[in-house]
C-alpha cells in the first residue's frame, strides 16, 4: 500500500501506527456505537496516545494507509472465524461498507480503496492460509466489491 513521500516505515510510520486505532473505531461502529463523540470517549489511553502522537502534520496518504491497513487487519481476523466459502462475498461487502461509514470522519481518501484494491488484496493474501478468503475471493472479485462500495453500487 502507498505511503506518504517522507514515510519512515515500520512502527514509526503514521499510517501503520494509526491502523489499530481505526480497527478499534471499526469495532465500535460495527457494535452500534456510531456517534463520533461516543466513539472518541470509548477509546482507551493507548489509542488516545497513538492519536496524539501520530496525527501532527499527518498527510492524507497516511490516513489512507491506516484505513486500508485496518481493513486488511479486519479481513485477516475474519479468516479465523468459521465461514463457508459462499459467505466471503457478504463478509467483504459488510466489512467494506462498515469501514467506509466508520472511517468517514477521518481524512482518508476513499477512492484509494479502488486504486489500491490489488495491494489490499495482496496484503490480506500474504497473511491468510489457502482456505477461506484465499480460496473464495479472487483479486478481480475483491476489486469489484471495492468499486461497488466506493461508487455506491452496494448499500
Amino acid at each position: 500500500m502507498r505511503s506518504c513521500d517522507n514515510c519512515p516505515g515500520g512502527n514509526i510510520c503514521d499510517g501503520n501506527s494509526l491502523a489499530p486505532v481505526l480497527v478499534r473505531v471499526f469495532d465500535l461502529y460495527a457494535g452500534g456505537t456510531t456517534d463520533k463523540f461516543h466513539i472518541l470517549f470509548a477509546l482507551d489511553e493507548h489509542d488516545e496516545h497513538l492519536l496524539e502522537t501520530h496525527t501532527a502534520n499527518v498527510q492524507r496518504a497516511c490516513w489512507t494507509r491506516a484505513g486500508l491497513s485496518a481493513i486488511a487487519d479486519i479481513l485477516v481476523r475474519e479468516e479465523g472465524r468459521p465461514a463457508g466459502e459462499g459467505d466471503w462475498p457478504a463478509v467483504i461487502e459488510d466489512t467494506l461498507a462498515t469501514a467506509r461509514d466508520a472511517f468517514a470522519r477521518f481524512p482518508w481518501h476513499l477512492p484509494d480503496l479502488v486504486e489500491q484494491a490489488a495491494d489490499l488484496h495482496a496484503n490480506v493474501m500474504d497473511r491468510v492460509g489457502d482456505d477461506g478468503f484465499a480460496g473464495a475471493v479472487s483479486k478481480r472479485a475483491f476489486a469489484r466489491a471495492c468499486r461497488a462500495i466506493v461508487y455506491g453500487q452496494l448499500r
